[in-house]
């Protein structure tokens, strides 16, 4: 059996590009907070609202597209389709989980779904920012690198927190 998708007209093709064009744009442009969270003096930079929603709304739609359809798996087809469906619930879960960004007063660290990466302020050599991965900022010590992306809120803020403490000039442009 392979994964049931209705079929659609015209104009049930054309709303769905719509929809996504829409839902693309909202979450390009979102802005969150323009400050971190502070806990006991560490700075805590979150995941902005609108990337949760739409990985949440993305992963259980495929979770349920996946229950439904692992009932009836006969021929090869039926797995991929099923893998693929797979695939973008585990992505939708990863935006809506996210993890974190945490500065102190020794270093920075960014916790995700399966690991947490650190760099202490004194190791960072280079700080770079990307415009075309929409703002990223890559912080480099020696052969390892963490990579601040889009999803997270207060990125200036940070940026400012990274140069404040590094004393290192980023290279590049932020959005």
């Amino acid at each position: 059996m392979v994964i049931p998708i209705p079929q659609f007209s015209f104009l049930g093709r054309a709303l769905t590009i719509i929809l996504v064009a829409i839902c693309t744009r909202w979450i390009i442009g979102a802005r969150g907070a323009q400050a971190p969270r502070v806990r006991n003096g560490n700075a805590i930079y979150g995941v902005k609202w609108q990337w949760r929603a739409i990985g949440a709304v993305a992963g259980l739609i495929s979770a349920l597209i996946v229950i439904k359809a692992s009932a009836d798996l006969r021929t090869e087809a039926d797995w991929v389709s099923l893998t693929g469906v797979t695939a973008i619930m585990l992505l939708g879960l990863w935006m809506a989980i996210g993890g974190s960004v945490t500065t102190d007063q020794i270093g920075i660290s960014k916790k995700g779904l399966w690991r947490v990466s650190s760099l202490r302020w004194a190791e960072i050599s280079e700080v770079r920012l990307h415009r075309k991965d929409g703002g990223a900022i890559e912080l480099r010590a020696g052969g390892a690198k963490l990579i601040i992306d889009m999803r997270f809120v207060a990125r200036q803020h940070l940026l400012n927190e990274v140069v404040a403490h590094t004393h290192l000039q980023p290279t590049g442009t932020l959005l």
